[in-house]
Protein backbone atom coordinates (compact mmCIF):
# COMPACT_ATOMS: atom_id res chain seq x y z
CA UNK A 1 0.00 0.00 0.00
CA UNK A 2 1.57 3.40 -1.26
CA UNK A 3 1.85 5.82 1.28
CA UNK A 4 -0.63 8.32 -0.73
CA UNK A 5 -3.25 5.62 -0.94
CA UNK A 6 -2.76 4.88 2.52
CA UNK A 7 -3.15 8.56 3.67
CA UNK A 8 -6.58 8.65 1.49
CA UNK A 9 -7.96 5.75 3.21
CA UNK A 10 -7.11 6.86 6.58
CA UNK A 11 -9.33 10.46 5.91
CA UNK A 12 -12.01 8.51 4.52
CA UNK A 13 -12.09 6.75 7.82
CA UNK A 14 -11.32 9.15 9.88
CA UNK A 15 -14.59 11.02 8.15
CA UNK A 16 -17.02 8.53 8.53
CA UNK A 17 -16.58 7.96 12.04
CA UNK A 18 -16.34 11.48 12.39
CA UNK A 19 -20.08 11.50 10.62
CA UNK A 20 -21.18 8.80 13.28
CA UNK A 21 -19.80 10.34 16.29
CA UNK A 22 -21.03 13.81 15.44
CA UNK A 23 -24.44 12.22 14.83
CA UNK A 24 -25.17 10.04 17.45
CA UNK A 25 -24.83 12.82 20.48
CA UNK A 26 -27.49 15.13 19.10
CA UNK A 27 -29.46 12.35 17.20
CA UNK A 28 -28.71 14.18 14.17
CA UNK A 29 -29.49 10.96 11.85
CA UNK A 30 -32.32 9.07 14.27
CA UNK A 31 -32.48 6.16 11.36
CA UNK A 32 -28.75 5.22 12.52
CA UNK A 33 -30.51 3.62 15.51
CA UNK A 34 -33.03 1.48 13.69
CA UNK A 35 -36.51 2.43 11.21
CA UNK A 36 -39.03 2.11 13.74
CA UNK A 37 -39.56 0.74 17.75
CA UNK A 38 -40.40 -2.44 18.32
CA UNK A 39 -42.87 -3.97 17.97
CA UNK A 40 -43.07 -5.11 15.21
CA UNK A 41 -39.58 -3.54 13.82
CA UNK A 42 -36.55 -2.65 15.80
CA UNK A 43 -34.89 0.64 16.90
CA UNK A 44 -32.23 1.32 19.29
CA UNK A 45 -33.52 3.85 22.20
CA UNK A 46 -32.35 7.30 22.25
CA UNK A 47 -31.05 8.58 26.34
CA UNK A 48 -30.93 12.79 25.40
CA UNK A 49 -29.35 13.52 28.85
CA UNK A 50 -26.65 10.83 28.16
CA UNK A 51 -25.70 8.52 31.42
CA UNK A 52 -26.33 9.22 34.83
CA UNK A 53 -22.54 9.01 35.63
CA UNK A 54 -19.60 9.74 33.68
CA UNK A 55 -17.94 6.52 32.44
CA UNK A 56 -15.03 6.94 34.04
CA UNK A 57 -13.69 2.91 34.71
CA UNK A 58 -15.03 2.53 31.04
CA UNK A 59 -13.07 5.54 29.86
CA UNK A 60 -9.78 4.15 31.36
CA UNK A 61 -10.17 0.64 30.52
CA UNK A 62 -10.35 2.24 26.54
CA UNK A 63 -6.98 4.07 27.50
CA UNK A 64 -5.56 1.24 28.43
CA UNK A 65 -6.35 -0.65 25.77
CA UNK A 66 -4.82 1.98 23.65
CA UNK A 67 -2.06 1.88 25.51
CA UNK A 68 -1.49 -1.28 24.65
CA UNK A 69 -1.70 -0.71 20.85
CA UNK A 70 1.02 1.77 21.73
CA UNK A 71 2.91 -0.58 23.77
CA UNK A 72 2.89 -3.28 20.46
CA UNK A 73 5.51 -1.24 18.52
CA UNK A 74 8.17 -0.51 20.70
CA UNK A 75 11.44 -1.85 20.41
CA UNK A 76 11.27 -4.30 23.21
CA UNK A 77 8.15 -5.75 21.71
CA UNK A 78 9.70 -6.20 18.51
CA UNK A 79 12.94 -8.22 20.56
CA UNK A 80 10.27 -10.40 21.83
CA UNK A 81 7.33 -10.95 20.07
CA UNK A 82 5.83 -13.90 20.92
CA UNK A 83 6.41 -13.39 24.83
CA UNK A 84 5.11 -9.81 23.87
CA UNK A 85 1.92 -11.05 21.88
CA UNK A 86 1.05 -13.04 24.85
CA UNK A 87 1.37 -10.32 27.23
CA UNK A 88 -0.37 -8.34 24.87
CA UNK A 89 -3.68 -10.65 24.77
CA UNK A 90 -3.36 -11.39 28.57
CA UNK A 91 -3.32 -7.33 29.36
CA UNK A 92 -6.32 -7.29 26.32
CA UNK A 93 -8.76 -9.65 27.99
CA UNK A 94 -8.04 -8.33 31.26
CA UNK A 95 -9.04 -4.73 30.35
CA UNK A 96 -12.10 -5.89 28.05
CA UNK A 97 -13.44 -7.68 31.51
CA UNK A 98 -13.34 -4.41 33.05
CA UNK A 99 -14.51 -2.09 29.72
CA UNK A 100 -17.78 -4.25 29.72
CA UNK A 101 -18.68 -3.98 33.51
CA UNK A 102 -17.40 -0.12 33.48
CA UNK A 103 -20.02 0.51 30.46
CA UNK A 104 -23.01 -0.74 33.11
CA UNK A 105 -22.23 2.62 34.61
CA UNK A 106 -24.39 4.53 32.12
CA UNK A 107 -27.83 2.47 33.74
CA UNK A 108 -29.23 4.27 36.73
CA UNK A 109 -28.16 1.42 39.03
CA UNK A 110 -24.75 0.28 39.92
CA UNK A 111 -23.06 -1.44 37.38
CA UNK A 112 -23.00 -5.14 39.66
CA UNK A 113 -26.89 -4.58 40.38
CA UNK A 114 -27.45 -3.64 36.48
CA UNK A 115 -25.46 -6.88 35.45
CA UNK A 116 -27.58 -8.49 38.07
CA UNK A 117 -31.26 -7.28 36.90
CA UNK A 118 -30.83 -7.99 33.09
CA UNK A 119 -29.95 -11.31 33.90
CA UNK A 120 -32.95 -11.62 36.19
CA UNK A 121 -35.29 -10.16 33.73
CA UNK A 122 -37.87 -12.03 31.97
CA UNK A 123 -37.57 -9.60 28.87
CA UNK A 124 -33.75 -9.09 28.74
CA UNK A 125 -32.65 -13.13 27.81
CA UNK A 126 -35.44 -15.20 30.66
CA UNK A 127 -32.48 -17.82 30.31
CA UNK A 128 -32.46 -17.59 34.64
CA UNK A 129 -35.80 -16.96 35.09
CA UNK A 130 -36.35 -20.15 33.34
CA UNK A 131 -33.30 -21.94 35.07
CA UNK A 132 -34.55 -21.35 38.81
CA UNK A 133 -37.78 -22.61 38.04
CA UNK A 134 -39.39 -25.35 39.68
CA UNK A 135 -39.94 -27.18 36.43
CA UNK A 136 -36.21 -27.01 35.92
CA UNK A 137 -35.07 -28.31 38.72
CA UNK A 138 -33.57 -31.83 37.43
CA UNK A 139 -31.65 -31.10 33.88
CA UNK A 140 -32.79 -34.28 32.71
CA UNK A 141 -36.44 -32.77 33.25
CA UNK A 142 -35.32 -29.98 31.39
CA UNK A 143 -33.80 -32.39 28.38
CA UNK A 144 -36.90 -34.54 28.31
CA UNK A 145 -39.78 -31.80 28.15
CA UNK A 146 -37.94 -29.14 26.15
CA UNK A 147 -39.57 -29.57 22.86
CA UNK A 148 -43.17 -29.38 24.31
CA UNK A 149 -42.12 -26.27 26.63
CA UNK A 150 -41.50 -24.23 24.18
CA UNK A 151 -45.15 -23.04 23.07
CA UNK A 152 -46.01 -22.46 26.44
CA UNK A 153 -42.41 -20.52 27.17
CA UNK A 154 -42.89 -18.03 24.04
CA UNK A 155 -45.56 -16.28 26.09
CA UNK A 156 -43.36 -15.46 29.16
CA UNK A 157 -39.52 -16.17 27.92
CA UNK A 158 -39.50 -15.68 24.27
CA UNK A 159 -35.65 -15.87 24.11
CA UNK A 160 -35.73 -19.10 25.97
CA UNK A 161 -38.33 -20.17 23.88
CA UNK A 162 -36.37 -19.51 20.41
CA UNK A 163 -32.95 -21.22 21.75
CA UNK A 164 -31.62 -24.76 22.55
CA UNK A 165 -31.69 -26.12 26.00
CA UNK A 166 -27.97 -24.84 26.51
CA UNK A 167 -28.80 -21.80 27.80
CA UNK A 168 -31.04 -22.92 30.45
CA UNK A 169 -29.02 -25.53 31.20
CA UNK A 170 -25.97 -22.93 31.90
CA UNK A 171 -27.73 -21.19 34.36
CA UNK A 172 -28.85 -24.26 36.20
CA UNK A 173 -25.24 -25.13 36.28
CA UNK A 174 -24.49 -22.04 38.03
CA UNK A 175 -27.03 -22.14 40.36
CA UNK A 176 -25.62 -25.89 41.27
CA UNK A 177 -22.50 -24.58 41.52
CA UNK A 178 -23.40 -21.23 44.04
CA UNK A 179 -25.90 -23.65 46.32
CA UNK A 180 -22.79 -25.86 46.69
CA UNK A 181 -20.46 -22.49 48.15
CA UNK A 182 -22.20 -20.57 50.18
CA UNK A 183 -19.20 -18.35 50.56
CA UNK A 184 -19.19 -18.12 46.59
CA UNK A 185 -22.63 -16.35 46.90
CA UNK A 186 -22.24 -14.26 49.74
CA UNK A 187 -19.20 -13.12 48.41
CA UNK A 188 -20.99 -12.23 44.95
CA UNK A 189 -23.86 -10.61 46.55
CA UNK A 190 -22.01 -8.62 48.84
CA UNK A 191 -19.96 -7.38 46.11
CA UNK A 192 -23.15 -6.64 44.48
CA UNK A 193 -24.44 -4.68 47.23
CA UNK A 194 -27.34 -7.42 47.91
CA UNK A 195 -28.89 -6.77 51.22
CA UNK A 196 -28.36 -9.26 53.47
CA UNK A 197 -31.49 -11.00 53.90
CA UNK A 198 -33.87 -14.16 52.76
CA UNK A 199 -35.48 -13.92 49.44
CA UNK A 200 -38.31 -16.06 48.41
CA UNK A 201 -37.82 -18.91 46.58
CA UNK A 202 -37.32 -19.29 43.48
CA UNK A 203 -35.37 -16.30 43.79
CA UNK A 204 -33.05 -17.14 46.40
CA UNK A 205 -29.93 -15.84 47.51
CA UNK A 206 -28.54 -18.82 45.08
CA UNK A 207 -30.47 -17.94 42.68
CA UNK A 208 -29.46 -14.52 42.12
CA UNK A 209 -25.70 -14.79 42.93
CA UNK A 210 -25.93 -17.54 39.97
CA UNK A 211 -27.23 -14.67 38.29
CA UNK A 212 -24.31 -12.75 38.75
CA UNK A 213 -21.63 -15.31 38.51
CA UNK A 214 -23.28 -16.64 35.19
CA UNK A 215 -23.26 -12.97 33.63
CA UNK A 216 -19.67 -12.54 34.59
CA UNK A 217 -18.63 -15.90 32.49
CA UNK A 218 -20.43 -14.83 29.82
CA UNK A 219 -18.60 -11.46 29.45
CA UNK A 220 -14.88 -13.57 30.33
CA UNK A 221 -15.95 -15.70 27.17
CA UNK A 222 -16.46 -12.80 24.87
CA UNK A 223 -13.20 -11.04 26.21
CA UNK A 224 -11.24 -14.42 25.86
CA UNK A 225 -12.27 -14.42 22.35
CA UNK A 226 -9.24 -12.38 22.01
CA UNK A 227 -6.99 -15.47 22.11
CA UNK A 228 -8.33 -17.53 18.92
CA UNK A 229 -8.34 -13.75 17.25
CA UNK A 230 -4.75 -14.25 17.11
CA UNK A 231 -4.24 -17.35 16.18
CA UNK A 232 -6.63 -16.92 13.52
CA UNK A 233 -4.62 -13.84 12.58
CA UNK A 234 -1.26 -15.64 12.79
CA UNK A 235 -2.79 -18.98 10.25
CA UNK A 236 -3.80 -16.36 7.65
CA UNK A 237 -0.55 -14.71 7.54
CA UNK A 238 -0.69 -12.07 9.82
CA UNK A 239 2.63 -11.24 11.54
CA UNK A 240 2.55 -12.00 15.74
CA UNK A 241 2.81 -8.24 17.33
CA UNK A 242 -0.22 -7.01 14.21
CA UNK A 243 -2.15 -10.71 15.25
CA UNK A 244 -1.58 -8.81 18.78
CA UNK A 245 -3.26 -6.10 17.94
CA UNK A 246 -6.56 -7.17 15.97
CA UNK A 247 -6.96 -8.64 19.39
CA UNK A 248 -6.65 -5.63 20.92
CA UNK A 249 -9.10 -4.09 19.17
CA UNK A 250 -11.28 -7.07 19.94
CA UNK A 251 -12.54 -5.59 23.10
CA UNK A 252 -12.70 -1.92 21.97
CA UNK A 253 -15.85 -3.11 19.21
CA UNK A 254 -19.10 -1.25 20.42
CA UNK A 255 -20.93 -4.64 19.77
CA UNK A 256 -18.96 -7.24 22.39
CA UNK A 257 -18.09 -4.51 24.41
CA UNK A 258 -21.78 -3.26 24.98
CA UNK A 259 -23.61 -6.00 24.93
CA UNK A 260 -23.15 -7.38 28.31
CA UNK A 261 -24.42 -10.18 29.32
CA UNK A 262 -25.15 -11.88 26.77
CA UNK A 263 -24.54 -15.64 24.93
CA UNK A 264 -23.82 -13.64 21.52
CA UNK A 265 -21.04 -12.31 23.43
CA UNK A 266 -19.41 -15.96 24.15
CA UNK A 267 -20.63 -17.41 21.12
CA UNK A 268 -17.92 -15.30 19.82
CA UNK A 269 -15.54 -17.91 21.38
CA UNK A 270 -16.58 -20.82 19.56
CA UNK A 271 -17.24 -19.60 16.18
CA UNK A 272 -14.07 -18.27 15.82
CA UNK A 273 -11.72 -21.45 17.30
CA UNK A 274 -14.25 -23.48 15.39
CA UNK A 275 -12.85 -21.63 11.93
CA UNK A 276 -9.15 -21.52 13.04
CA UNK A 277 -9.66 -25.17 13.94
CA UNK A 278 -10.82 -25.59 10.50
CA UNK A 279 -7.93 -23.40 8.86
CA UNK A 280 -5.51 -25.34 10.66
CA UNK A 281 -6.91 -28.92 9.49
CA UNK A 282 -6.87 -27.79 5.79
CA UNK A 283 -3.09 -26.77 6.35
CA UNK A 284 -2.23 -30.53 5.09
CA UNK A 285 -0.15 -31.34 8.63
CA UNK A 286 -1.04 -34.69 10.13
CA UNK A 287 -3.20 -33.06 12.75
CA UNK A 288 -5.49 -31.98 10.43
CA UNK A 289 -8.12 -34.90 12.11
CA UNK A 290 -7.57 -34.13 15.04
CA UNK A 291 -7.94 -30.21 14.58
CA UNK A 292 -11.26 -31.10 12.28
CA UNK A 293 -12.11 -33.11 15.28
CA UNK A 294 -11.88 -30.32 18.03
CA UNK A 295 -13.35 -27.90 15.62
CA UNK A 296 -16.94 -30.11 15.47
CA UNK A 297 -16.56 -30.63 19.39
CA UNK A 298 -16.59 -26.40 19.95
CA UNK A 299 -19.00 -25.98 17.11
CA UNK A 300 -21.48 -28.30 18.77
CA UNK A 301 -21.07 -26.77 21.96
CA UNK A 302 -21.79 -23.19 19.89
CA UNK A 303 -25.24 -25.26 18.44
CA UNK A 304 -26.24 -26.00 21.84
CA UNK A 305 -26.66 -22.79 22.86
CA UNK A 306 -27.68 -21.00 19.58
CA UNK A 307 -29.68 -22.83 16.64
CA UNK A 308 -28.68 -19.31 14.75
CA UNK A 309 -24.92 -20.70 15.30
CA UNK A 310 -24.58 -23.20 12.50
CA UNK A 311 -25.09 -19.32 9.93
CA UNK A 312 -22.28 -18.44 11.62
CA UNK A 313 -20.23 -21.58 11.48
CA UNK A 314 -21.05 -21.94 7.32
CA UNK A 315 -19.37 -18.83 7.13
CA UNK A 316 -16.62 -19.47 9.06
CA UNK A 317 -16.08 -23.12 7.66
CA UNK A 318 -16.61 -21.70 4.28
CA UNK A 319 -14.06 -19.06 4.68
CA UNK A 320 -11.89 -21.55 5.94
CA UNK A 321 -11.82 -24.38 3.24
CA UNK A 322 -11.63 -20.99 0.98
CA UNK A 323 -8.30 -19.74 2.64
CA UNK A 324 -7.05 -23.70 2.68
CA UNK A 325 -7.20 -23.61 -1.14
CA UNK A 326 -3.99 -22.84 -3.42
CA UNK A 327 -4.90 -24.00 -6.54
CA UNK A 328 -2.50 -27.54 -6.68
CA UNK A 329 -3.67 -29.91 -3.78
CA UNK A 330 -7.29 -29.01 -4.25
CA UNK A 331 -10.25 -28.61 -1.71
CA UNK A 332 -10.50 -32.56 -1.37
CA UNK A 333 -9.02 -32.76 1.92
CA UNK A 334 -9.76 -29.28 3.14
CA UNK A 335 -13.60 -30.33 2.55
CA UNK A 336 -13.11 -34.14 3.81
CA UNK A 337 -11.82 -32.67 7.06
CA UNK A 338 -14.26 -30.31 7.02
CA UNK A 339 -17.44 -32.71 6.37
CA UNK A 340 -15.68 -34.75 9.10
CA UNK A 341 -16.06 -31.34 11.98
CA UNK A 342 -19.82 -31.49 10.59
CA UNK A 343 -20.28 -34.82 11.93
CA UNK A 344 -19.14 -34.39 14.83
CA UNK A 345 -20.60 -31.13 15.52
CA UNK A 346 -24.15 -33.11 14.61
CA UNK A 347 -23.28 -35.34 17.22
CA UNK A 348 -22.77 -33.00 20.26
CA UNK A 349 -25.23 -30.77 19.27
CA UNK A 350 -27.93 -33.39 18.47
CA UNK A 351 -26.82 -37.03 18.71
CA UNK A 352 -25.77 -36.92 22.58
CA UNK A 353 -28.79 -35.10 23.70
CA UNK A 354 -31.02 -37.38 22.48
CA UNK A 355 -29.41 -40.03 24.48
CA UNK A 356 -31.02 -38.16 27.57
CA UNK A 357 -34.23 -37.86 25.72
CA UNK A 358 -34.22 -34.91 24.38
CA UNK A 359 -36.07 -34.21 20.54
CA UNK A 360 -33.65 -31.93 18.96
CA UNK A 361 -35.19 -31.96 15.38
CA UNK A 362 -38.51 -31.17 16.88
CA UNK A 363 -37.16 -29.17 19.43
CA UNK A 364 -35.49 -26.88 16.77
CA UNK A 365 -38.47 -26.87 14.27
CA UNK A 366 -40.85 -25.46 17.21
CA UNK A 367 -37.93 -22.80 18.31
CA UNK A 368 -37.50 -21.82 14.76
CA UNK A 369 -41.10 -21.62 14.05
CA UNK A 370 -42.00 -19.28 16.81
CA UNK A 371 -38.84 -17.24 16.23
CA UNK A 372 -40.55 -16.97 12.55
CA UNK A 373 -43.42 -16.12 13.96
CA UNK A 374 -42.50 -13.51 16.12
CA UNK A 375 -39.39 -12.16 15.00
CA UNK A 376 -39.35 -12.46 11.09
CA UNK A 377 -42.12 -12.41 9.20
CA UNK A 378 -43.83 -9.41 11.21
CA UNK A 379 -41.20 -7.12 9.89
CA UNK A 380 -40.02 -5.80 6.09
CA UNK A 381 -37.87 -7.76 4.76
CA UNK A 382 -37.12 -4.78 2.16
CA UNK A 383 -36.72 -2.50 5.25
CA UNK A 384 -34.12 -4.60 6.74
CA UNK A 385 -32.39 -5.49 4.01
CA UNK A 386 -31.10 -1.97 3.76
CA UNK A 387 -31.02 -1.16 7.63
CA UNK A 388 -29.15 -4.77 9.08
CA UNK A 389 -25.75 -3.66 7.16
CA UNK A 390 -26.04 -0.39 8.59
CA UNK A 391 -26.66 -1.73 11.84
CA UNK A 392 -23.71 -4.49 11.54
CA UNK A 393 -21.55 -1.53 10.41
CA UNK A 394 -22.43 0.61 13.83
CA UNK A 395 -21.41 -2.18 16.08
CA UNK A 396 -18.85 -3.70 14.36
CA UNK A 397 -17.10 -0.26 14.34
CA UNK A 398 -17.79 2.01 11.90
CA UNK A 399 -13.74 2.55 11.71
CA UNK A 400 -13.51 -1.27 11.00
CA UNK A 401 -16.13 -1.44 8.85
CA UNK A 402 -15.21 1.26 6.04
CA UNK A 403 -11.37 -0.23 6.37
CA UNK A 404 -13.34 -3.74 5.30
CA UNK A 405 -15.01 -2.27 2.72
CA UNK A 406 -11.83 0.02 1.35
CA UNK A 407 -9.37 -3.53 0.73
CA UNK A 408 -12.28 -5.39 0.04
CA UNK A 409 -11.42 -4.37 -3.55
CA UNK A 410 -7.77 -5.24 -3.77
CA UNK A 411 -8.48 -8.84 -2.86
CA UNK A 412 -10.97 -9.06 -5.89
CA UNK A 413 -8.34 -8.02 -8.25
CA UNK A 414 -5.75 -9.50 -7.42
CA UNK A 415 -4.89 -10.24 -11.46
CA UNK A 416 -1.53 -8.06 -11.95
CA UNK A 417 1.52 -9.98 -12.42
CA UNK A 418 3.43 -8.77 -9.37
CA UNK A 419 0.10 -9.72 -7.37
CA UNK A 420 -0.87 -12.66 -5.96
CA UNK A 421 -4.27 -13.31 -4.00
CA UNK A 422 -3.23 -14.70 -0.67
CA UNK A 423 -5.29 -17.28 2.05
CA UNK A 424 -6.06 -13.97 3.35
CA UNK A 425 -7.30 -12.42 0.46
CA UNK A 426 -9.54 -16.13 -0.15
CA UNK A 427 -10.41 -16.09 3.10
CA UNK A 428 -11.98 -12.09 3.16
CA UNK A 429 -13.98 -12.75 -0.41
CA UNK A 430 -15.45 -16.03 1.42
CA UNK A 431 -16.57 -14.52 4.52
CA UNK A 432 -18.25 -11.33 2.22
CA UNK A 433 -19.70 -13.60 0.31
CA UNK A 434 -21.35 -15.55 3.35
CA UNK A 435 -22.50 -12.56 4.75
CA UNK A 436 -23.90 -11.07 1.81
CA UNK A 437 -26.33 -14.28 1.35
CA UNK A 438 -27.01 -14.36 5.58
CA UNK A 439 -28.23 -10.85 4.78
CA UNK A 440 -30.23 -11.47 1.24
CA UNK A 441 -31.94 -14.73 3.35
CA UNK A 442 -33.41 -12.14 5.57
CA UNK A 443 -33.74 -14.82 8.27
CA UNK A 444 -32.39 -11.73 11.14
CA UNK A 445 -34.38 -8.51 10.88
CA UNK A 446 -33.36 -6.03 13.34
CA UNK A 447 -30.72 -6.66 16.23
CA UNK A 448 -28.08 -7.51 14.08
CA UNK A 449 -25.35 -5.23 16.22
CA UNK A 450 -26.02 -8.31 18.94
CA UNK A 451 -27.14 -11.29 16.91
CA UNK A 452 -24.25 -11.11 14.41
CA UNK A 453 -21.43 -10.94 17.13
CA UNK A 454 -19.76 -14.20 16.85
CA UNK A 455 -19.06 -12.62 13.49
CA UNK A 456 -17.35 -9.74 14.22
CA UNK A 457 -13.97 -11.43 15.06
CA UNK A 458 -13.97 -12.95 11.50
CA UNK A 459 -14.86 -8.87 10.05
CA UNK A 460 -12.36 -7.29 11.59
CA UNK A 461 -9.27 -9.82 11.20
CA UNK A 462 -10.48 -9.77 7.57
CA UNK A 463 -10.94 -6.31 7.34
CA UNK A 464 -7.72 -4.83 9.08
CA UNK A 465 -5.58 -8.07 8.86
CA UNK A 466 -2.17 -8.41 6.79
CA UNK A 467 1.10 -9.71 6.94
CA UNK A 468 2.29 -6.37 8.57
CA UNK A 469 -1.04 -5.52 9.16
CA UNK A 470 -2.52 -3.32 11.02
CA UNK A 471 0.68 -1.28 11.81
CA UNK A 472 1.20 0.40 15.12
CA UNK A 473 -0.52 4.04 13.38
CA UNK A 474 -3.45 2.28 11.70
CA UNK A 475 -4.20 0.19 14.92
CA UNK A 476 -3.72 3.29 17.24
CA UNK A 477 -6.00 5.47 14.66
CA UNK A 478 -8.69 2.29 15.16
CA UNK A 479 -8.30 2.11 18.84
CA UNK A 480 -8.78 5.79 19.29
CA UNK A 481 -12.46 5.95 17.05
CA UNK A 482 -13.53 2.33 18.37
CA UNK A 483 -13.02 3.92 21.74
CA UNK A 484 -14.69 7.24 21.48
CA UNK A 485 -17.23 5.22 19.65
CA UNK A 486 -18.28 2.60 22.04
CA UNK A 487 -18.39 5.07 25.02
CA UNK A 488 -20.33 7.65 22.63
CA UNK A 489 -22.94 4.90 21.73
CA UNK A 490 -23.33 3.66 25.15
CA UNK A 491 -23.56 6.80 26.62
CA UNK A 492 -26.77 8.41 24.40
CA UNK A 493 -28.46 4.86 23.26
CA UNK A 494 -29.93 2.39 25.65
CA UNK A 495 -28.29 -1.04 23.97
Amino acid sequence: MTAARDGRRRIVILLASLVVLISVPFDLIPALRGPAPYPPEWQWAFRPDGPPRPLVAAAACALGLIALLAASGTSRARRRPVGARRALVTGAVLLSCGLQIGLLAREPGRPLRTLLSRTRSRSFTSYHAVAISPEARDPSSILRHHAEWLPELARSAKHAATHPPGPVLYYRAMLAVCEASPSLTEGLLDAAGIPDREFRPPATRAARAAALLGAFLLGLLGALTAWPIAHLALALGVEGLAAARLAILWALLPGPALMTPQFDQALALPVVAATGLLLAAGAGTRRGPVSAILAGLVAGVALWVSYGAAAFLAIGGGAALAASYDGRAGLRRPAGLTTLSAAVAGLVAFGVPALFGHQPVRAMLTALSIHREMYTTPRSYALWLAFNPLDLALFLGVPVAVAGLLVLPRSVQCSAPDTVRTPMDRFRLALFGGIIVLLALGVTRGEVGRIWIPLMPLLLVASLGGRSEPDRAEALLQGVLLAVLTLTIGSYWVV
